[in-house]
């Protein structure tokens, strides 16, 4: 059964991360980087129930972990790095995460998991407050979707 959730959730990031561009986004105060593969942006068809009219985003990001700091609870479990899954929901600043899959630092998935959930509504997405981490990573998703949406109306 592990080998199937770590099986579906890397088939899930590895679907969204076909060409990978990461872009350093933020660090935080631990030292942790935050990236987004601007590759993986695209709209979504996951409606969300109770909010028809909206369009969200599904975007992969990366979560690099600080080297060698004894202090950290993630160095604890042998956590490199974190990709995740994000459903972003740019009309207010939200976002659900589908999916993760941790590695450690020869690259091996240490942890995975995936949504279960067929139905999403809108209180299944967090809302980001301003001036944080989790607010700045998807205010520059929402960016570049927006200018990616504006450079194809502008070539078709």
């Amino acid at each position: 059964m592990k080998r199937l959730s770590i099986l579906l959730a890397g088939s899930a990031l590895a679907i969204s991360a076909h060409a990978v561009n990461w872009v350093e986004v933020s660090e935080s105060r631990s030292g942790s980087m935050f990236s987004i593969d601007l590759d993986s942006i695209e709209s979504s068809d996951i409606s969300i129930i109770d909010e028809k009219d909206v369009e969200n985003i599904t975007v992969s990001m990366l979560r690099t972990y600080p080297k060698n700091d004894a202090s950290n609870k993630w160095q604890e479990n042998r956590i490199h790095h974190s990709e995740q899954q994000l459903l972003i929901s740019c009309k207010d600043a939200s976002y659900y995460r589908r999916a993760y899959v941790n590695y450690d630092s020869d690259n091996k998935v240490t942890k995975s998991w995936q949504s279960k959930k067929p139905i999403l509504t809108t209180k299944d997405f967090k809302i980001t407050t301003p001036k944080t981490i989790g607010r700045t990573l998807i205010e520059q998703v929402c960016k570049s979707a927006k200018q990616d949406e504006e450079s194809d109306n502008w070539t078709n």
